[in-house]
């Protein structure tokens, strides 16, 4: 029995570690009206729950347009623990590129360490919340992007690991 229990334990833990998820979001038609949380901006909330790990983002087919007075270099492609996120994974794709048009198609992952030294982190809150915005804010729409997919590979919770250990256990005492 404690041998049975030693292997289903592991054999959970294990399974959690392997079983990382991948949440796609599509960028298209989203846009960038000024700074970190501008009225303007486009963003989306994912429950992903209190403890869920992301541990890798990337992005792919990305083409944005930078308008007006606004430089490729300024989009942030960013990912935040809640609303106002003080964990977060920044990216400008864009990075260098100073002057307006069009960027892309282009695919890319995350950095670590992302701009302002951001990076992977473990969610304090229930709530991913993934958003787009200008680093400098100029007048009007600064970027809108025409097509791309974010891609957020995530950890669950630990709470859900441990239940679904806790049911394995169940079934294997009722099963004695």
């Amino acid at each position: 029995m404690k041998k049975a229990l030693a292997v289903l334990v592991v054999s959970v833990l294990a399974m959690g570690m392997s079983n990382a998820a991948v949440l796609s979001v599509d960028l298209t038609g989203w846009q960038a009206d000024g700074g970190y949380g501008a009225a303007g901006n486009t963003g989306q909330l994912f429950p992903l729950g209190v403890g869920a790990q992301i541990i890798n983002a990337w992005y792919t087919d990305l083409i944005f347009t930078a308008q007006g007075a606004s430089w490729q270099s300024e989009l942030v492609l960013s990912l935040n623990d809640d609303v106002p996120g003080l964990l977060f994974w920044d990216h400008n794709p864009g990075a260098g590129i100073n002057s307006p048009g069009v960027f892309g198609p282009a695919s890319g992952v995350f950095p670590n360490p992302g701009l302002f030294g951001s990076g992977p982190f473990t969610m304090a809150n229930p709530n991913l919340f993934v958003t787009v915005y200008d680093t400098f804010n100029d007048s009007g729409i600064d970027a809108v992007i025409s097509q791309g997919t974010l891609h957020i590979e995530w950890i669950p919770e630990p709470a859900s690991l441990m239940l679904l250990g806790l049911g394995g256990l169940f079934g294997l005492v009722r099963r004695r």
